[in-house]
């Protein structure tokens, strides 16, 4: 499957903050997951692989980008179960978390005219004069354009096991992300565009082993994080009419930061991985010779400045190689991690006025959960 992920999945490993705090010894003695003692729950969005060309739109924008989603492998049968045969998914204005999600369910279900409408498509009316003044109304329908969907909002649940060596992920949900440029903003002289979730497919505790047997493969799934911090309400809009939250349930919406769990800190995350490489749970090798395990000074020099203190601070993103399973009939997901790649950043500035000019990215290593 053709799928590349500008963005992805470490915001999940937020929950490793509780784990480093007051433990300088990775093990699972006490905790079998390191992320949480029970569960870790995620939210975080992934980019599918597109293309683009300038499109005419106004005098003002007479070359605004137009993006098409490299999704059909996926997308296609997904809104094929749902259109064709008629397979129930449920609304995606949900405004609680992911624990009360994956422990309560879900019963409110969207039909397929609301998915329509979500995407700028489906019946519509419009009207015809004739040169007697006769109004004549006439149905249009515009079909769906699956090109838009962006991308796959998960709910997951994450869970590592630092004396294994093994890190898993759970999907509990996915909601499909239809974008489109703001029409509004547009005429106002600016480029914006918007990010709608369309339905939820919700999966609930699943095991992973049997799900497996059933499923298609796609091998090799890269997605890339990078460590920044938005709202999520920058990014997705939901409908607030008729889903009323509490104000529990609007915080955990509103102040979930976006590719951030709550409270997540990068550099703990960093660390425990690390370390798992530097006392040989995990193997660590180099980007530029596949092949080649580092050894831990080389694994301490690619991360450490000249002083030699160990800089987390440069370590802003890392990319996940995974294989997923899809199942056609129920719509599932199930992903196997394969490999993190930790990625250093560099950022350039003009010598003269100091402006941005480009950010470097250095792959450091590669840590292989086979």
């Amino acid at each position: 499957m053709k799928i590349v992920a500008l963005i992805c999945m470490l915001s999940s490993l937020s929950c490793l903050y509780s784990f480093s705090q007051g433990r300088s010894k990775i093990s699972s003695q006490d905790f079998g997951n390191a992320l949480l003692p029970d569960k870790c729950y995620i939210k975080y969005i992934y980019d599918f692989r597109y293309e683009s060309k300038p499109v005419f739109y106004s005098d003002k924008f007479p070359d605004l980008e137009t993006r098409n989603y490299l999704n059909s492998d996926l997308i296609k049968p997904l809104f094929d179960k749902i259109f064709r045969e008629g397979y129930e998914v449920s609304d995606p204005n949900y405004w609680g978390s992911v624990e009360n999600l994956a422990k309560s369910g879900t019963k409110t279900f969207i039909d397929t005219n609301q998915i329509l409408k979500y995407m700028h498509a489906g019946w519509d009316t419009t009207y015809s004069i004739d040169i007697d003044g006769n109004i004549t109304p006439v149905p249009v329908y515009t079909p769906p354009d699956y090109s838009d969907i962006s991308g796959l909002f998960f709910f997951e649940s994450w869970y590592l096991n630092p004396d294994k060596g093994f890190l898993s992920k759970e999907v509990i949900a996915y909601f499909p992300i239809y974008e489109y440029w703001d029409e509004r903003a547009l005429e106002n002289g600016e480029q914006a565009k918007l990010k709608r979730l369309i339905f939820m497919v919700f999966q609930g505790n699943q095991d992973p082993k049997k799900m497996k047997k059933i499923m298609y493969l796609y091998r090799g799934v890269q997605s890339e994080l990078s460590l920044y911090n938005r709202p999520y309400s920058f990014y997705l809009h939901r409908d607030q009419v008729g889903n009323a939250a509490g104000e529990g349930d609007y915080n955990e919406w509103e102040y979930h930061t976006f590719d951030f769990y709550k409270d997540f800190y990068p550099e703990e995350f960093l660390e425990i991985i690390i370390n798992l490489a530097l006392v040989g749970r995990f193997k660590a090798e180099d980007p530029a010779n596949s092949g080649k395990i580092l050894t831990p000074g080389e694994i301490l020099a690619k991360v450490s400045d000249e002083q030699s203190n160990i800089r987390y601070d440069n370590l802003n993103s890392v990319e996940f190689n995974e294989d997923w399973y899809f199942n056609p009939g129920s719509l599932h997901i199930c992903k196997k991690i394969n490999s993190i790649t930790v990625i250093k950043h560099e950022y350039q500035y003009d010598e003269y006025t100091g402006d941005f000019l480009r950010t470097l990215k250095t792959p450091l290593f590669v840590i292989s959960l086979k």
